[in-house]
Protein backbone atom coordinates (compact mmCIF):
# COMPACT_ATOMS: atom_id res chain seq x y z
CA UNK A 1 0.00 0.00 0.00
CA UNK A 2 1.11 3.41 -0.93
CA UNK A 3 0.31 6.65 0.83
CA UNK A 4 0.94 10.21 -0.08
CA UNK A 5 2.80 12.47 1.73
CA UNK A 6 1.15 15.20 3.83
CA UNK A 7 3.60 17.63 4.15
CA UNK A 8 7.01 18.41 2.81
CA UNK A 9 10.03 16.95 4.52
CA UNK A 10 13.73 18.88 4.26
CA UNK A 11 15.33 15.95 6.00
CA UNK A 12 15.01 13.82 3.01
CA UNK A 13 17.07 15.36 0.80
CA UNK A 14 20.13 14.53 2.65
CA UNK A 15 21.41 12.82 -0.24
CA UNK A 16 24.79 11.11 0.51
CA UNK A 17 28.00 11.54 -2.59
CA UNK A 18 29.34 14.22 -3.81
CA UNK A 19 27.39 13.71 -6.91
CA UNK A 20 24.29 13.07 -7.38
CA UNK A 21 22.65 11.27 -10.39
CA UNK A 22 19.49 11.83 -11.88
CA UNK A 23 17.92 8.83 -10.98
CA UNK A 24 19.05 9.78 -7.11
CA UNK A 25 16.62 13.58 -7.73
CA UNK A 26 13.76 10.84 -9.14
CA UNK A 27 14.15 8.98 -6.22
CA UNK A 28 14.21 11.83 -3.67
CA UNK A 29 11.56 13.09 -5.42
CA UNK A 30 9.06 9.90 -5.22
CA UNK A 31 10.03 10.06 -1.43
CA UNK A 32 8.42 13.68 -0.51
CA UNK A 33 5.47 12.39 -2.88
CA UNK A 34 4.60 9.13 -1.05
CA UNK A 35 5.30 8.23 2.61
CA UNK A 36 4.28 4.51 3.57
CA UNK A 37 5.73 2.63 1.23
CA UNK A 38 6.84 -0.91 2.36
CA UNK A 39 10.22 -1.20 0.95
CA UNK A 40 12.77 1.69 0.37
CA UNK A 41 12.65 2.75 -2.78
CA UNK A 42 16.42 2.87 -4.92
CA UNK A 43 17.35 4.11 -8.51
CA UNK A 44 17.43 0.37 -9.32
CA UNK A 45 13.39 0.46 -8.65
CA UNK A 46 12.38 3.39 -11.52
CA UNK A 47 12.30 1.22 -14.04
CA UNK A 48 9.48 -0.73 -12.41
CA UNK A 49 7.44 1.55 -10.72
CA UNK A 50 7.80 3.63 -14.15
CA UNK A 51 4.60 0.54 -14.56
CA UNK A 52 2.82 0.87 -11.42
CA UNK A 53 -0.35 2.55 -11.42
CA UNK A 54 0.31 4.17 -8.29
CA UNK A 55 4.00 6.39 -9.74
CA UNK A 56 3.81 6.17 -13.29
CA UNK A 57 1.76 9.21 -13.75
CA UNK A 58 4.08 11.41 -11.53
CA UNK A 59 7.27 9.07 -13.09
CA UNK A 60 5.86 10.53 -16.73
CA UNK A 61 6.06 13.97 -16.22
CA UNK A 62 9.27 14.35 -13.91
CA UNK A 63 11.98 14.46 -16.84
CA UNK A 64 10.19 17.96 -18.19
CA UNK A 65 9.79 19.30 -14.24
CA UNK A 66 13.58 18.06 -13.69
CA UNK A 67 14.47 20.57 -17.31
CA UNK A 68 12.04 23.22 -15.86
CA UNK A 69 13.93 23.19 -12.00
CA UNK A 70 17.30 23.62 -14.37
CA UNK A 71 16.01 26.63 -16.29
CA UNK A 72 14.90 27.82 -12.50
CA UNK A 73 18.51 27.13 -10.97
CA UNK A 74 20.02 28.61 -14.40
CA UNK A 75 18.16 31.89 -13.88
CA UNK A 76 18.86 32.31 -10.34
CA UNK A 77 22.32 32.53 -10.57
CA UNK A 78 23.14 29.95 -8.03
CA UNK A 79 25.69 27.60 -10.06
CA UNK A 80 29.01 27.91 -9.38
CA UNK A 81 30.83 30.48 -12.10
CA UNK A 82 33.00 28.43 -14.82
CA UNK A 83 36.07 30.07 -16.58
CA UNK A 84 37.00 30.64 -19.88
CA UNK A 85 40.62 32.19 -20.98
CA UNK A 86 39.85 34.64 -23.92
CA UNK A 87 42.01 34.22 -27.25
CA UNK A 88 42.36 37.83 -28.53
CA UNK A 89 42.24 35.65 -32.12
CA UNK A 90 38.86 34.82 -31.17
CA UNK A 91 37.77 38.54 -31.39
CA UNK A 92 36.68 41.25 -33.80
CA UNK A 93 39.29 44.71 -33.15
CA UNK A 94 36.99 47.43 -32.96
CA UNK A 95 39.51 50.39 -32.61
CA UNK A 96 40.93 50.57 -29.41
CA UNK A 97 37.79 48.07 -28.29
CA UNK A 98 37.71 44.10 -28.86
CA UNK A 99 34.10 41.95 -29.16
CA UNK A 100 33.73 38.82 -28.28
CA UNK A 101 30.40 36.84 -28.94
CA UNK A 102 30.44 34.43 -25.62
CA UNK A 103 27.80 32.30 -26.62
CA UNK A 104 29.53 31.41 -30.06
CA UNK A 105 32.33 30.50 -27.91
CA UNK A 106 31.63 28.87 -24.51
CA UNK A 107 28.95 25.98 -25.98
CA UNK A 108 26.96 26.29 -22.08
CA UNK A 109 27.51 30.02 -21.52
CA UNK A 110 24.56 31.11 -19.61
CA UNK A 111 25.29 34.58 -18.14
CA UNK A 112 28.34 36.68 -17.09
CA UNK A 113 29.89 37.07 -13.82
CA UNK A 114 32.99 39.06 -13.88
CA UNK A 115 36.28 39.49 -16.14
CA UNK A 116 39.06 38.37 -14.15
CA UNK A 117 42.80 40.64 -15.25
CA UNK A 118 46.21 39.73 -15.17
CA UNK A 119 49.43 40.65 -16.67
CA UNK A 120 53.71 39.49 -16.44
CA UNK A 121 53.96 42.31 -14.13
CA UNK A 122 52.44 40.83 -11.39
CA UNK A 123 49.10 43.23 -11.72
CA UNK A 124 45.70 41.11 -10.88
CA UNK A 125 42.35 42.61 -11.28
CA UNK A 126 39.60 40.06 -9.92
CA UNK A 127 36.84 42.65 -11.50
CA UNK A 128 38.04 43.90 -14.61
CA UNK A 129 36.20 46.41 -16.66
CA UNK A 130 33.60 45.40 -19.37
CA UNK A 131 30.79 45.95 -20.82
CA UNK A 132 27.82 43.79 -22.87
CA UNK A 133 26.18 43.75 -25.69
CA UNK A 134 23.43 41.43 -24.80
CA UNK A 135 26.18 38.49 -25.27
CA UNK A 136 28.74 39.98 -26.52
CA UNK A 137 31.56 41.06 -24.28
CA UNK A 138 33.56 44.29 -25.64
CA UNK A 139 36.80 45.13 -23.43
CA UNK A 140 39.59 47.37 -23.94
CA UNK A 141 41.89 45.72 -26.68
CA UNK A 142 44.61 43.79 -25.46
CA UNK A 143 48.39 42.57 -25.88
CA UNK A 144 47.74 39.29 -25.54
CA UNK A 145 51.66 38.22 -24.84
CA UNK A 146 51.61 40.13 -21.47
CA UNK A 147 47.86 40.17 -20.60
CA UNK A 148 45.66 37.53 -19.88
CA UNK A 149 42.01 37.61 -19.56
CA UNK A 150 39.62 35.42 -17.99
CA UNK A 151 35.75 35.24 -18.14
CA UNK A 152 34.12 33.48 -15.46
CA UNK A 153 30.47 32.83 -16.37
CA UNK A 154 27.55 31.10 -15.24
CA UNK A 155 26.74 28.15 -17.11
CA UNK A 156 23.99 26.28 -18.73
CA UNK A 157 22.51 22.68 -17.44
CA UNK A 158 22.13 20.18 -20.36
CA UNK A 159 18.59 19.17 -20.38
CA UNK A 160 17.01 16.10 -20.36
CA UNK A 161 14.88 13.31 -22.00
CA UNK A 162 13.20 10.04 -21.68
CA UNK A 163 16.15 8.76 -23.29
CA UNK A 164 18.64 10.24 -20.59
CA UNK A 165 19.67 7.15 -18.04
CA UNK A 166 19.43 7.41 -14.97
CA UNK A 167 22.85 7.18 -13.52
CA UNK A 168 23.66 10.12 -15.46
CA UNK A 169 25.93 12.48 -13.11
CA UNK A 170 24.42 16.13 -12.86
CA UNK A 171 27.09 18.62 -13.29
CA UNK A 172 25.69 20.50 -10.26
CA UNK A 173 26.57 20.98 -6.78
CA UNK A 174 25.05 18.66 -3.83
CA UNK A 175 23.34 21.67 -2.56
CA UNK A 176 21.36 22.68 -4.82
CA UNK A 177 20.99 19.48 -6.86
CA UNK A 178 19.23 18.49 -2.96
CA UNK A 179 16.48 21.07 -3.53
CA UNK A 180 15.49 19.99 -6.96
CA UNK A 181 13.01 17.47 -5.66
CA UNK A 182 11.16 20.08 -3.88
CA UNK A 183 10.85 21.85 -6.99
CA UNK A 184 9.57 18.88 -9.00
CA UNK A 185 6.95 18.22 -6.33
CA UNK A 186 5.55 22.16 -6.00
CA UNK A 187 5.40 21.76 -9.43
CA UNK A 188 3.44 18.42 -10.06
CA UNK A 189 1.63 19.04 -7.50
CA UNK A 190 0.39 22.24 -8.49
CA UNK A 191 -3.29 21.35 -9.19
CA UNK A 192 -3.71 18.28 -7.27
CA UNK A 193 -2.30 19.54 -4.02
CA UNK A 194 -1.80 23.25 -4.32
CA UNK A 195 -1.12 23.88 -0.76
CA UNK A 196 1.45 21.10 -0.39
CA UNK A 197 2.78 22.47 -3.77
CA UNK A 198 3.16 25.64 -2.34
CA UNK A 199 4.98 24.45 0.65
CA UNK A 200 7.42 22.62 -1.35
CA UNK A 201 7.73 25.41 -3.47
CA UNK A 202 8.67 27.81 -0.32
CA UNK A 203 11.11 25.17 0.48
CA UNK A 204 12.57 25.48 -2.46
CA UNK A 205 12.78 29.24 -3.56
CA UNK A 206 14.30 29.61 0.59
CA UNK A 207 16.70 27.82 -0.67
CA UNK A 208 17.84 29.08 -3.46
CA UNK A 209 17.80 32.64 -1.93
CA UNK A 210 19.91 31.17 0.85
CA UNK A 211 22.54 30.67 -1.83
CA UNK A 212 22.90 33.10 -3.48
CA UNK A 213 23.16 35.31 -0.56
CA UNK A 214 26.09 33.19 0.34
CA UNK A 215 28.12 33.08 -3.06
CA UNK A 216 27.01 37.47 -3.03
CA UNK A 217 28.55 37.89 0.19
CA UNK A 218 31.51 35.64 -0.62
CA UNK A 219 32.32 37.42 -3.88
CA UNK A 220 32.05 41.38 -2.02
CA UNK A 221 34.73 39.61 0.54
CA UNK A 222 37.26 38.75 -1.96
CA UNK A 223 36.95 41.60 -4.50
CA UNK A 224 40.25 43.30 -4.19
CA UNK A 225 42.66 44.92 -7.10
CA UNK A 226 46.54 43.76 -6.70
CA UNK A 227 49.13 45.62 -8.58
CA UNK A 228 52.95 45.65 -7.69
CA UNK A 229 53.13 48.76 -9.62
CA UNK A 230 51.11 50.85 -7.62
Amino acid sequence: KVVRSSRTSPAILKLKGDIMKLGEIKVATLKLLFAGYENDINVGDLDELSLDENYKSYLFGMNDSINRAFSSIEEKGVLPSKSYTINKADGEVDGQFIRFDLKELIPDYFSMDRVVYQNSRGDYKGHYEYQLEEDVLVLRDFKESDESLRVLYKPTLERINDDTDNDLELDIPNSIASQIPLFVKGDIYREDEPNEASEARNWFESAMSELHKNKTTNIGRVKKIFSQTE
